[in-house]
């Protein structure tokens, strides 16, 4: 699998006070004697290495690889080479004149140039597929890539979860989209481009690191090993993945997916360190991580300990080492099983009771609720962590204020809310209401709160969801779609609701489209009143309400291709695909109901489409 590299009080005591719940330490390796050569062998390996090769099968020149060929050939003509050559510098310097600008439009964070850097990150992927233009890289050229590769896979996801996106539109042609497709596929294409060796020259451990988090940003963990095990046994660049920046990347990964045991973990951590030397801040995160997850909280708490002396000692930029800092406290809040550990390192936090600046990660503290679920913490203190939390973030700066980040919270909360009282009693009821105006007190209630406990309800109760519906009106709440939705979708799940109720809330929906200006009915609404009535529980009685509103509004879809996948959908489930294909090939198909179905005088909704004629090709063909 890869080779083995041998390498030649202040702050500390409120922090590590923890240690007198004294943790349970697992035993430790003993230490492996590495070999006098640099290099471990290469011929340590592991039953289970993704570092393989198939054998190759010849296959007739394509079209293209003719093409290539030619161009190949023709570079050697010495009346083209010089022409050649000046174009392919041409473009090198073309690509770092790219470079420049992309990194001053990163660093502005005005819209305008946010949106020109991914115009020019993209226009760079693009450059990037020119091989000719890659021989001519040199190792700066590949570090300043690999690190705006990162960027922009970070700029991105921080904007789909931003404030100012409506993540609920429809947004088929979503640049959003499309530009996180094209960075996952430059993503891919350089690490395969590492991988077969193509840019070995011009590889740094920068360029490696930068590669990695972007990796580990998409979470392309089973490629981010092979990479590795690749790279490690290479007789030139061998040395670069064992940089202790690199193996603070990969052994997490590793560990995490199953690759390495934890004791291999430490193996590989002490052949790697000198323990005459400072182990390297990042390192340090990593292994803390690790035994933290390994329960190995004693070997997390020494290796907190060297975090706080290389920041005493100065060693280090100390903004660096206190990012490091914060990175393994929220791991012990995350991720320590022992809940009392994780309570002293969370009351730290929201107590302001630290040295270094930590922001409370929302993936942490939801972490920390499903360990005390697991735990079987009574509801008492699963509240105080999400309470406390939810107090903390009002202290936080805006800036740092994402709605996503309080939805998330709040779904783990209700979650296990409702796992731990799955049936009403005047003892669930009493608590949920206790919790909504705990959390009042702390944060005014809104939307997002109240479609997150509806989201969860799993009682059985008509009167009780119709109560947490009313709240909507109870706090003034201004609802968007998404409210009515939520709400609608939820009565699948209700068997005492009318067939005349029900319609009643698409009704109700569609009023507020209407007056937000939509001028279509929105798939998110289809999919709400399928699942209220055809999908529910209860589809035999609900069935032909859904048919009788789809067979009046189906030109009120968005357009042509709304309409082809709406049908596309519903030809993968049989039982219902000939009852809602009758609405195309009748003229006037009669499905019989309770209740009359009436199209109400819009403003701004209307009929964008010919439902019949565009579906017309899907049915005739399944007949």
């Amino acid at each position: 699998m890869f080779r083995l590299i041998s390498s030649s009080q202040g702050l500390r005591p409120a922090i590590l006070k923890v240690r007198a719940n004294k943790p349970i330490a697992l035993n430790t390796p003993s230490p492996i004697t590495p070999p006098t050569s640099q290099f471990y062998p290469a011929s340590f390996s592991r039953s289970n290495s993704s570092n393989s090769t198939n054998n190759a099968h010849l296959t007739k020149p394509s079209s293209q690889a003719k093409i290539d060929s030619f161009i190949k050939n023709a570079r050697k003509d010495p009346l083209l080479k010089e022409v050649v050559q000046d174009g392919d510098n041409t473009k090198i310097i073309h690509f770092r004149e790219l470079v420049t600008l992309a990194t001053q439009q990163g660093r502005d964070k005005s819209p305008q140039s946010q949106k020109g850097f991914y115009a020019t990150v993209l226009n760079l992927f693009e450059l990037f597929d020119d091989e000719f233009m890659r021989k001519k890289l040199g190792k700066n050229d590949l570090s300043n890539y690999s690190r705006l590769l990162n960027m922009s896979v970070y700029h991105n996801r921080t904007s789909r979860l931003s404030n100012d996106r409506n993540r609920d539109k429809d947004q088929r042609f979503n640049s959003n989209y499309v530009d996180e497709m094209a960075m996952k596929s430059a993503v891919l294409h350089l690490s395969e481009l590492i991988v077969g060796g193509e840019i070995k020259e011009a590889l740094t451990t920068h360029a490696l690191q930068m590669l990695f988090y972007a990796m580990a940003q998409y979470q392309f963990y089973p490629e981010m090993i092979n990479l590795w095990e690749n790279g490690v046994n290479d007789d030139v660049v061998g040395g670069l993945y064992l940089n202790q920046d690199i193996l603070s990347v990969i052994l997490p990964v590793a560990y995490n997916n199953g690759r390495f045991s934890y004791e291999e973990v430490l193996q590989v951590f002490e052949l790697n360190t000198n323990p005459d030397k400072p182990v390297h801040h990042t390192l340090l995160t990593s292994i803390g991580k690790i035994s933290i997850s390994a329960e190995d909280y004693s070997r997390g708490l020494d290796a907190l300990e060297d975090l706080l002396k290389a920041y005493e000692s100065s060693r280090y930029d100390q903004q660096k080492v206190l990012k490091s800092l914060s990175d393994l406290h929220l791991s012990f809040i995350g991720q320590c099983k022992d809940i009392k550990i994780s309570k002293h390192f969370f009351d730290k936090v929201i107590q302001f009771e630290l040295p270094y600046d930590i922001r409370l990660k929302v993936p942490h503290v939801v972490s920390l609720l499903e360990n005390c679920f697991n735990a079987q913490e009574p509801i008492e203190n699963i509240m105080y962590f999400w309470i406390s939390t939810i107090k903390h973030y009002s202290t936080e700066k805006q800036s740092y204020s994402l709605n996503s980040r309080y939805s998330n919270l709040n779904n783990s909360f209700f979650q296990i809310f409702f796992k731990l009282y799955p049936e009403l009693t005047n003892e669930s009821l009493a608590k949920l209401r206790e919790i909504i105006a705990v959390y009042s007190e702390s944060k005014p209630v809104d939307e997002t709160f109240l479609n997150t406990i509806i989201n969860n309800y799993n009682w059985a109760d008509k009167a009780v969801f119709e109560q947490l519906i009313d709240n909507y009106g109870v706090y003034s709440v201004t609802r968007s779609p998404i409210s009515y939705r939520i709400g609608l979708k939820k009565v699948g799940q209700l068997k005492d609701y009318t067939t005349q109720e029900i319609l009643d809330k698409w009704n109700q929906s569609l009023a507020l489209l209407d007056s937000q200006n939509y001028t279509y009915i929105p798939v998110a609404d289809w999919a709400a009143l399928r699942d209220a009535t055809i999908l529910s529980e209860y589809s035999h009685e609900r069935k032909n309400l859904y048919l009788q509103i789809l067979s009046l509004y189906k030109n009120y879809m968005q357009d042509r291709k709304s309409a082809l996948r709406f049908l596309g959908n519903w030809t993968h489930k049989p039982e219902h695909y000939k009852d809602i294909a009758r609405i195309t090939l009748e003229d006037s198909p009669e499905f019989a109901s309770d209740v009359d179905v009436v199209v109400p005088r819009f403003v701004r909704l209307k009929e964008n489409v010919n439902y019949r004629e565009i579906t017309q090709e899907i049915t005739h063909n399944r007949k």
